[in-house]
């Protein structure tokens, strides 16, 4: 009878016992693997999902207490790939938690990280319970390049011919894109195209920073003015003493002529060639300014720019060879436009 009762415990339950006994031991024995876990654990998807070697991206983690647990949770992280190479590296902070609580996974990468598919695994422990999740972070090949956008779109944007206006133009890096070569070299840009052709089109061209023929970027924009002129009409003007200044001499003759009468003559001639030397000035006043040049000449020797409106495309290169990357929604590269009218015409 005592060896019936005797009990030798193996995992918890008593080897020998009644069935009640070894029902309610079986469910003590159970009831911390399956009631008992202290806490729960969300991560974020990665953002970005995928790098260029030299960036870096990061997750959120969330942490939340079951059962009433109100002890630590320990954070690791462990980046495994099937492709051998440089792995990024992964960091947590803060490394150790208390639920409810939060904590950011950051994957860091070099430039000589290797482009490969990354799992990262990250597991949370605590005295009770052990959480892990694993989520897939892709570190790209990529190219360093650069873009090109409008920064201050074309002022006016309607001129008469013979006019011109000017905006900004911004060049862009990418990937830590850096101009080859010295500051005075840079990306040149340049209009590719113009639309519609015509015979006398605008002309476009750039202005740089003093001393350089593109624009130099070292890992921040840079900018370069663009400069549209158009032809048109060409003020030659009138002569170099306008012709009023000529009709000041036509009296001279009859003046002396009534002077030499008056010397000559009576009292009353006198008075008579004085009265007469008024009226002729008078009327030289009054006629000149019909003598005078109103209307200066102009020429047009290079054309006049029809009226239209024009779009130019614009792209740069460097002198590596490299040719600014799209980056716009209509796969073209960036464009100005201008609206030219026809020429303001000579008063």
């Amino acid at each position: 009878m005592k060896s019936r009762l005797k009990f030798q415990k193996r995992s918890g339950i008593p080897r020998f016992c009644a069935p009640w006994i070894c029902v309610a031991a079986a469910f003590l024995t159970l009831l911390p693997s399956a009631f008992g876990q202290d806490f729960s654990m969300t991560i974020a998807p990665f953002n970005p999902f995928a790098v260029a070697p030299g960036e870096a991206s990061a997750a959120n983690i969330s942490l939340g207490a079951l059962n009433g647990f109100n002890g630590s949770v320990a954070l690791t992280c462990v980046i495994t790939s099937e492709t051998t190479g440089t792995p990024p590296t992964c960091q947590i902070s803060p490394a150790s938690v208390q639920p409810s609580g939060g904590a950011t996974a950051t994957i860091l990468t070099t430039s000589s990280t290797t482009p490969a598919l990354y799992k990262i695994t990250i597991t949370g422990t605590s005295p009770n319970t052990v959480v892990t999740q694993a989520q897939n972070l892709t570190v790209l090949s990529v190219t360093a390049q650069f873009t090109i956008t409008v920064q201050t779109t074309i002022a006016p944007n309607s001129v008469p011919a013979g006019n011109g206006a000017q905006g900004v133009i911004s060049v862009n890096p990418i990937n830590g894109y850096v101009s080859p070569g010295s500051p005075a070299q840079g990306v040149t840009l340049s209009c590719a195209s113009i639309t519609p052709l015509v015979t006398f089109p605008p002309v476009c061209s750039f202005t740089y920073a003093q001393g350089a023929k593109g624009v130099y970027v070292n890992g921040e924009p840079n900018t370069a003015t663009i400069t549209i002129n158009t032809a048109g009409p060409v003020t030659t003007g009138a002569n170099t003493h306008p012709r009023s200044f000529y009709a000041l001499w036509m009296p001279l003759p009859l003046l002396t002529m009534v002077g030499l009468g008056a010397a000559m003559g009576g009292k009353r001639s006198r008075k008579a060639w004085g009265l007469l030397a008024l009226f002729v000035v008078s009327g030289c006043l009054l006629l000149m300014p019909a003598c005078s040049n109103s209307n200066p000449t102009t020429t047009t020797p290079n054309g006049i720019t029809p009226a239209n409106s024009y779009t130019f495309i614009i792209v740069g290169v460097d002198i590596d060879g490299n040719i600014s990357s799209n980056t716009n929604s209509s796969g073209t590269n960036p464009s100005v436009t201008l609206t030219v009218t026809a020429p303001t015409p000579t008063p």
